[in-house]
């Protein structure tokens, strides 16, 4: 393992190229650009430089594969990495009681054996197809190193790799202590890729909403739980685990749980405790302007009997206007919406019930910031996995959860340190001083004739020479 001079190559090489192009006045975004591929360049041989002193442990280090035999030495293997293609040559080795193969170095560093990206830029693309389509997002890396493009297929494969834990956000040593908790809950219809379409649904958890501007509001403390349901059961008991885990539920007195009054949504009201239902405005105004279209007298009448619960008297006006219609789309719409305001009636009395909590819901437009942003605002189909990872990735994302850096700490988990000979460590050690006192002397750019600007690059040299 001669990593020192193999890399002190290179950087030498490095160091001269910035150093000659700064004497010969490149502009800086050209400078810029040929030092982006010098250091990539430096970055893969960094990386393969260290499998190949890993391998070399593995093989020359009997107690460390018990078991394993060496069957082939000098085995390439390409795989992409943030920098661009690295390449490196491994050991193949056969487990004598079971006659299982593999290259052990590839398992140590958490290369599966027909992987082309490694877990970094994995990380990368995943971030990034929360964004953009999955094809987009393979080519991105691209911009930062020519070469590094990802397929849509291997993107798609990293994102359904990536088993989020569900984990809330640490609560304190005591739970908090909360009057009124609130939920809304809605769902985005995103399409498939057969027939139909998928409901991914989007609940979150709040303590209320706080005044930042005159016209604009903020969710205290806002928690996002978000995935395609087939079962709402599951979703419920996930918002309850969350809740229990952060509130002290006995506290509370009620649990607002806001929506559109879909059978999912009420089944929440099933598995809370101190839940009451609340409905969404915004819904039943749809309703009610399909109804009556723009007959304004007859809305404010409405309304003003919503306000005053007054079922009665609701039922009797569209009724009345039901008798009226002519059309028999619009007789069908006001008779669904006297059903709609019928079935959902408990939640329209909420309005009067509990008039010192503000009861305003935002779900429609969180659903379509959150969720419908990338699953469902633009012509594409999803299958039922991919439309609910991504769902969950979409709100993992609106937690504050950094993708990338959890990807890589479960892949990390799977991992055992690096090892390399510690004597050849010593030794690479005591040759990188001796390098390092003689490398920046020697550079080509700093011999030839005295300038101000070879004075100043061998004073540079001399102070790291002393470092």
């Amino acid at each position: 393992m001669d990593i020192v001079q193999h890399l002190w190559d290179k950087f030498q090489r490095v160091a001269a190229i910035v150093l000659e192009e700064l004497e010969r006045g490149v502009d800086y975004v050209s400078f810029q650009e040929r030092l982006k591929e010098e250091l990539n360049e430096l970055g893969r041989r960094i990386l393969e430089a260290v499998v190949e002193a890993a391998d070399e442990y593995i093989r020359q280090h009997r107690e460390e594969r018990p078991g394993w035999e060496v069957e082939r030495r000098q085995e390439a293997k390409g795989i992409l990495s943030p920098f661009g293609e690295i390449r490196y040559r491994r050991t193949y080795y056969r487990y004598k009681d079971t006659g299982e193969y593999a290259h052990l170095v590839d398992r140590l560093i958490g290369h599966e054996a027909h992987a082309r990206v490694d877990a970094n830029l994995k990380a990368e693309v995943v971030e990034l197809a929360t964004e953009l389509s999955y094809r987009k997002s393979g080519k991105e890396p691209a911009r930062r190193a020519p070469g590094v493009e990802v397929s849509g297929t291997a993107v798609m494969q990293a994102l359904r790799g990536f088993n989020l834990e569900k984990e809330p956000p640490a609560s304190p040593g005591e739970k908090l202590r909360r009057k009124h908790l609130f939920i809304e809950a809605d769902e985005d219809h995103v399409a498939a890729q057969k027939e139909g379409v998928h409901q991914a649904r989007l609940v979150y958890i709040h303590e209320g909403r706080q005044r930042i501007a005159k016209d604009r509001w903020q969710l205290k403390s806002p928690y996002y739980i978000a995935g395609v349901y087939p079962d709402g059961e599951e979703l419920w008991y996930e918002v309850l685990d969350y809740l229990d885990s952060r509130y002290d539920l006995d506290y509370v007195e009620h649990i607002f749980v806001a929506g559109d009054g879909a059978n999912w949504i009420r089944k929440g009201l099933e598995i809370l405790p101190k839940s009451v239902f609340v409905l969404d405005r915004f819904h039943l105004e749809r309703y009610l302007v399909a109804a009556l279209g723009q007959d304004q007298e007859a809305l404010e009448q409405i309304w003003q009997s919503l306000k005053e619960g007054d079922e009665l008297k609701v039922q009797a006006l569209l009724k009345e206007k039901e008798k009226q219609a002519i059309s028999p789309s619009r007789k069908r719409a006001i008779a669904e919406c006297r059903r709609y305001i019928r079935r959902n009636w408990d939640g329209i009395m909420a309005w009067r019930l509990y008039p010192e909590v503000e009861l305003k819901v935002s779900a429609e437009g969180h659903v379509s910031h959150i969720l419908a942003a990338r699953l469902s605002s633009r012509p594409r189909a999803w299958s039922r996995v991919g439309a609910d990872r991504m769902a969950r990735l979409l709100a993992a994302k609106a937690n504050g959860v950094n993708l990338r850096e959890r990807y890589l700490a479960q892949k990390k988990k799977e991992l055992k340190p690096l090892k390399v000979e510690k004597a050849a460590l010593v030794q690479q050690r005591q040759k990188l001083k001796e390098v390092s006192r003689e490398v920046l002397d020697n550079l080509p750019v700093l011999r030839g004739p005295v300038t101000e600007l070879r004075r100043i690059l061998k004073q540079i040299s001399r102070n790291v020479s002393l470092l």
